[in-house]
């Protein structure tokens, strides 16, 4: 079955040339609706290879206007201990009035850790918790389940391999009864997988856009791959295609910093049904693929 996302025709959307000040990246992006707009909190790299994040907001999704001042988000008492705090990768989820952001934190000498902030304006964010190492790609789902928060996240092994976990937490602080899912073999996903996307709530259940990647003769290369949750025990998998959704193909996800790579931090559904998936490519630049949460579902239960 064909992959129903359709990359836009003119990725891509954002890309260090384009920005209103000098950068070398942008890329995976955390995203959400915020007063009427699609807002980007965009990953952005620095000639120091420092990272900030800035927000990007749009009416329609493509066309963005980027805040050239960057969020407001002090370094934790753990963040000083460390000899180079490193945020990356924020994930948004919306729960009531608050915007609660999951994102790495690459922490020398501990190594990747997941960090937890919350705001309220996209302006100044404040910490909520963290983990241990080594850990990393954290989502929140959107509503408690069986009255407890609940996240996807993805420890890391020793050799760098990971697969994606689902945690609960009573406080967002203290995070246990931790499940793997149970992903079929594939042999695209064979290396890593990591969330994505907040999860989507269904009617066949919850559903999970994630990337996961495997080792080649040059590089290791990353997709995109779908699946659905079951909406009480989402550890436990409903359905997972052995087929990809996105692959590298494109020459701006061929080529960049890091070649080969779709990375996608989330996406958002529009005023007309359609779901806009948001992905860095090549860790440099920031790109838009198409499609609606119908189609996602009918990939997930058919192909």
């Amino acid at each position: 079955m064909k992959s129903p996302l359709v990359r836009y025709e003119k990725n891509p959307i954002l890309s260090p040339s384009t920005m209103p000040f000098d950068c070398y990246t942008v890329m995976n992006a955390g995203v959400t609706r915020f007063e009427g707009d699609v807002l980007l909190l965009l990953r952005v790299e620095t000639r120091e290879r420092k990272t900030r994040f800035h927000v990007a907001r749009s009416r329609d999704g493509i066309h963005f206007e980027v805040n050239p001042e960057s969020i407001r988000y002090p370094l934790t008492e753990l963040d000083r201990m460390g000899t180079r705090p490193h945020r990356f990768d924020m994930r948004i989820t919306r729960m009531g009035d608050v915007y609660y952001v999951f994102h790495a934190n690459w922490l020398d000498p501990w190594g990747s850790l997941i960090n937890l902030a919350r705001t309220v304006d996209f302006v100044d964010f404040e910490p909520v918790s963290h983990s241990v190492p080594a850990n990393r790609n954290a989502v929140l789902f959107p509503e408690k389940i069986n009255g407890r928060y609940a996240r996807l996240e993805r420890p890391q092994n020793i050799d760098g391999r990971g697969t994606i976990w689902y945690s609960e937490s009573p406080d967002l602080e203290f995070w246990g009864r931790s499940m793997p899912l149970m992903q079929p073999a594939t042999d695209w996903g064979s290396w890593k997988q990591g969330a994505g996307c907040v999860p989507i709530r269904t009617p066949k259940g919850w559903l999970e856009i994630y990337h996961a990647t495997a080792m080649t003769a040059s590089t290791e290369n990353y997709y995109l791959g779908v699946c659905l949750l079951d909406p009480d025990e989402p550890w436990q998998v409903i359905a997972a295609p052995k087929s990809f959704l996105l692959a590298a193909e494109e020459l701006y996800e061929c080529v960049g910093q890091t070649p080969n790579v779709v990375f996608t931090g989330g996406g958002c559904e529009m005023d007309d049904g359609s779901y806009y998936l948001y992905y860095g490519a090549a860790d440099t630049r920031m790109c838009l693929a198409r499609t609606t949460v119908a189609e996602l579902v009918e990939f997930c239960l058919n192909a």
